[in-house]
């Protein structure tokens, strides 16, 4: 594979992650039901967001941007709810972001399905049981949930699902 010169080989800061995710929310659909075209001035400074990151930044949110057009329903808008918006592929990882990273040390927050994990021989219950409110968690920190009570970042009980969560501060 070829690398374009123009884009050194290096990882951008934790930031662009998060940077990613929200100019990416911000110019496609958010939900499972698609939402109404942005107003001139939003999609304006969603794109301009766009253009003033550089290399693999840039690159990096274009994309996602590429994979969500692809599949758009994996993302998933809990802003009213939590403030996050979600990354749900259907598979055994999802990410959400938050939508106020200045508020909170959950900037992102991973999924991983523990059950077959656990299946494998981990011992769960090593892990702190996750806080139903949100922003209690210690970043770094790897809490779990067993699908029973509120799982803080969907802000609703998620029956049947037991996932290892961590947190990352990208400040």
């Amino acid at each position: 594979m070829r690398l374009d010169p123009r884009f050194p080989e290096r990882r951008p800061p934790a930031a662009a992650g998060f940077v990613l995710l929200v100019a990416s929310a911000a110019l496609l659909v958010t939900g499972a039901a698609p939402a109404p075209p942005a107003a001139p001035q939003d999609s304006d400074a969603a794109c301009s967001e766009i253009r003033h990151l550089r290399g693999p930044a840039q690159a990096e949110v274009l994309s996602l941007a590429r994979i969500l057009a692809l599949k758009p329903a994996m993302a998933i808008d809990l802003s009213g709810t939590t403030g996050e918006y979600c990354l749900n592929t259907g598979g055994p990882v999802m990410a959400h972001f938050s939508d106020r990273p200045a508020e909170t040390s959950e900037d992102i927050v991973y999924f991983v399905d523990a059950a077959p994990l656990v299946a494998k021989g981990l011992r769960l219950r090593e892990f702190p049981a996750i806080d139903p409110k949100l922003g209690t968690m210690k970043p770094g920190t790897w809490y779990r949930y067993e699908g029973q009570g509120t799982e803080p970042h969907h802000g609703r009980e998620l029956k049947d699902h037991t996932w290892l969560m961590v947190a990352v501060d990208v400040n």
